[in-house]
């Protein structure tokens, strides 16, 4: 029998949450939603079920912002993985979203299928970004990328690389992608392992690894591609 992944659905219109999670557990009998309208009722719900792994959250929960429900709940557990699920496209929510550190950003017109998607590749480690997110997140980071490190020769060709630095972070594993938070802020091997308390070996393993899916050569292209990402500033 498949393990269940629980999941924390936080959304202040109740019709909303019902039907999404009803509809959701029925597409794949692996989920488990537990529903809340409000940081508070989703602080409550996660004392109650510390392994729950995933919590999506509407940007706007009855005028209150959905982002700092997103703080009150790390409080509670701290690596749980975030998707924020809205209406809203644009870039300010989007980038405000994204300085959260969250796994995914989907918006409420898609359909159950591309949701279900997002789930299943966050729970494996991935990040996930609906098509709208992804095409203002690309322009957000043409516009932060400048010409430093060679990842901007000129606008098209800055362009299609920031697509691609993207592309190659939605790679990495969730622990690949805490590494490399950790190497470009100019740590070494045996400060990172330190760290994440484990061998240098294995933090070196790592590396090579992030440096081969990022398609980086040293740790200034590593650096400028951080900030690519907004993983650093």
């Amino acid at each position: 029998m498949q393990s269940q992944l629980k999941i924390l659905f936080i959304d202040d219109h109740a019709g909303v949450r019902e039907s999404l999670s009803y509809l959701l557990e029925h597409k794949n009998e692996s989920f488990k939603f537990y529903l809340a309208g409000d940081a508070g009722r989703a602080c409550i719900a996660l004392k109650s079920n510390p392994d729950i792994e995933i919590a999506i959250v509407d940007l706007n929960l009855d005028g209150e912002d959905g982002l700092c429900a997103i703080d009150e709940i790390r409080k509670i557990k701290a690596d749980i993985k975030i998707i924020v699920y809205t209406m809203y496209n644009d870039p300010l929510h989007i980038k405000n979203a994204l300085q959260k550190d969250i796994q995914g950003f989907i918006t409420k017109d898609l359909d159950a299928g591309e949701i279900e998607k997002a789930i299943v590749s966050v729970n494996a480690g991935n990040l996930f970004y609906c098509k709208d997110a992804q095409a203002v997140l690309y322009e957000l980071l043409h516009k932060g990328g400048g010409s430093a490190g060679g990842f901007a020769d000129s606008e098209e060709e800055g362009k299609k690389k920031s697509e691609m630095v993207f592309k190659n972070y939605q790679s990495l594993t969730k622990k690949e992608q805490e590494l490399f938070a950790i190497l470009a802020q100019k740590k070494d091997v045996y400060e990172a392992a330190e760290i994440l308390h484990k061998s240098q070996k294995t933090v070196q393993n790592q590396k090579s690894i992030i440096y081969q899916k990022m398609n980086v050569q040293d740790r200034l292209e590593l650096v400028e591609a951080a900030k690519l990402l907004g993983v650093i500033l």
